[in-house]
């Protein structure tokens, strides 16, 4: 037999038609304890693509290693050949396996052994695996991640699943899709949830990564400036330039950022030049006359302690409020510089609701303040009510703050500061709807008792006593007078004698008195009422009617089904003879309401003396 080996390729040549093939599993992930189900997919495929995929199932017959021929023994050489292909295979497969692994293998000597090791170690589903891969599947949800991910780790327990030979339904594995989403995917959810024949998992994998997309578009954050709030109030309201030019106080004209006051020196070419005019009322150069500081109250009077020479960081604006006396919490300070309406009192929004955002109030010193609701409210004037809207409930901020930018831009208003007070305008009539004056260095809102008044409630047209009738829970006209009176509720009419409700006469009629009766009776039997009621729906036993029979002294009741209303007549015979040998008296008088059903009796009852 002739033969040569391959250097670089992976067929070994044994004879002139006889090939065999070195199979390369470098390229295979190597066999744990938890993915045979995987490799041996993949090592499966691989065999299967050499055609060789028989030696590890068994399909390729082990041929005899002898044959004899005229009592002489010889090799067989297709024993041979099928040897040492087998050998190849069994190389690759331990080398497609990790060392861990490899010791239960030790006393196998063919592919197929090897084979049917594994299988019998690590394919037979277990029911400690089930049990997991289902626990698994029941608590993915999807959290942080992203659909993809989440999709992924779903995928990947039901082909698991399935390899095991317990494959999860497509609604099944729909359902628990569905079940590990966030309440944000509610709308996609009952999108899929609606249709009348399952999709499938790939179109439910489009159409959650459609959703996120359309979240993710939402959630970009905007360019807008960071919520700030220059609560500052700085000491010593005057600084010098490098030529020791007095400039009054800085004012931040800059929405939602911080300004810092600082020297800057003659040479520096980005500064901007100061007010090189002189001033009219002191004639001072430097400032103009609204600068003027003759004209400043004494709390903004230059501190002549200040020196001029300060570094910048002992002039940055500081939010740390010092209040000598009680602080009104209803007072509103205007803020050029807050993006937003700022309060510390929940009670100052007349609407107001929980906050679940996740950004926060950022204040001049750097220091975060977290947001607990956001409201509105209506700040009085002699003209119209100004509106405050989106305000941010900061707990611990320590002044209720007016953003300028906001209040201007939502009420159409202008406002002009002067040292002493403040002015606030209507921009479409130019007529001035408020003044207001300074208040501890600060431009403070007035308010007065009809502007606390108005943060908690607000007028409404008197209404009728129906109406509160009906808000308060439909009470009886007693109670309903007595809040009326006590709170002093809005009403339009007097009082009325009666409340003409008909829910009221509906629901509690059962209260109501009956009218009076004159019938007595003074043994059983003395009057008997009835009455045939008809069901809607026939019983089990096809009974539609009953006859219903009522003793006026005992209160005792009969009860009789019949299929038929003919059956009265029947039926009452036999009831009267019961009744009566029980009591041992005669039926006296009889009440129904003269159906048809009824009138069949009469003969009987008028020879019973009925």
């Amino acid at each position: 037999m002739s033969s040569s080996l391959a250097t670089s390729n992976e067929t070994v040549m044994v004879s002139s038609n006889q090939n065999l093939l070195n199979v390369n599993m470098t390229n295979v992930t190597k066999l744990t304890s938890s993915n045979f189900l995987m490799w041996s997919l993949q090592v499966h495929a691989l065999l299967d693509g050499y055609d060789l995929a028989g030696f590890l199932d068994g399909s390729v017959v082990v041929p005899p290693s002898t044959l004899t021929a005229n009592d002489v023994v010889s090799v067989n050489p297709e024993y041979t050949i099928w040897k040492r292909q087998d050998k190849l295979i069994y190389s690759a497969l331990l080398g497609a396996i990790t060392v861990s692994i490899q010791p239960i293998l030790s006393t196998t000597t063919t592919s197929a052994e090897i084979w049917s090791v594994l299988s019998a170690t690590y394919a037979k589903p277990s029911r400690g695996h089930l049990k997991q891969l289902r626990q698994q599947i029941k608590q993915w949800t999807k959290g942080n991640m992203s659909i993809d991910t989440y999709f992924q780790g779903f995928t990947t327990r039901f082909d698991q699943l399935a390899l095991l030979g317990k494959a999860l339904d497509l609604e099944d594995q729909i359902e628990h899709v569905l079940e590990g989403l966030p309440e944000e995917y509610r709308p996609v959810i009952e999108q899929i949830e609606g249709r009348e024949t399952p999709p499938s998992l790939t179109e439910v994998h489009e159409k959650l990564l459609n959703f996120e997309v359309k979240l993710q578009s939402k959630a970009v954050p905007q360019t807008n400036l960071p919520i700030t709030a220059n609560a500052a109030a700085v000491r010593g309201s005057s600084n010098y330039n490098h030529r020791h030019n007095y400039q009054g106080p800085s004012r931040n004209n800059s929405r939602g950022q911080n300004q810092q006051q600082q020297y800057s020196p003659r040479n520096d070419q980005g500064a901007p030049r100061g007010y090189q005019g002189r001033c009219q009322i002191c004639g001072i150069q430097g400032h103009s006359v609204r600068r003027c500081p003759q004209l400043q109250l004494p709390g903004n009077s230059y501190n002549n302690n200040a020196r001029p020479n300060s570094s910048p960081v002992s002039w940055q604006p500081r939010a740390n409020m010092a209040i000598a006396q009680p602080y009104n919490p209803n007072n509103w300070v205007l803020d050029t510089g807050a993006t937003h309406h700022l309060t510390t009192d929940l009670n100052n929004l007349s609407l107001h609701q929980p906050y679940n955002g996740g950004e926060e109030v950022t204040i001049a010193d750097g220091t975060s303040l977290s947001i607990s609701h956001t409201g509105s409210t209506l700040l009085s004037t002699p003209s119209r009510p100004l509106t405050l809207n989106d305000i941010l409930y900061v707990p611990n901020v320590q002044k209720n703050l007016i953003s300028m930018y906001r209040l201007c831009n939502t009420n159409n208003v202008s406002v002009e500061f002067f040292p002493a007070h403040f002015q606030v305008k209507d921009l479409s009539t130019g007529a001035r709807l408020l003044q207001g004056r300074t208040k501890d260095e600060l431009y403070e809102w007035p308010v007065s008792p009809s502007n606390v008044v108005s943060l908690f409630a607000s007028p409404s047209p008197k209404t009728s006593f129906s109406f509160w009738h009906s808000r308060l829970g439909h009470p009886s006209l007693a109670v309903l007078q007595s809040v009326v009176s006590q709170f002093s509720l809005p009403v339009q009419n007097s009082t009325p004698k009666q409340l003409p409700c008909s829910h009221c006469l509906i629901n509690k009629s059962h209260k109501l008195p009956f009218h009076s009766n004159t019938i007595t009776s003074k043994h059983p039997l003395d009057y008997i009422y009835t009455d045939v009621w008809t069901s809607p729906i026939l019983s089990i036993d096809n009974f539609k009617y009953y006859l219903i029979l009522v003793d006026h002294y005992t209160r005792y009741t009969w009860f009789h089904p019949l299929r038929q209303k003919s059956q009265v007549k029947e039926t009452f015979i036999a009831f009267k003879a019961l009744v009566e040998n029980r009591f041992q008296q005669k039926i006296r008088n009889l009440y129904s309401d003269n159906g048809g059903e009824f009138v069949a009796l009469r003969d009987f009852l008028m020879n019973h003396h009925t």
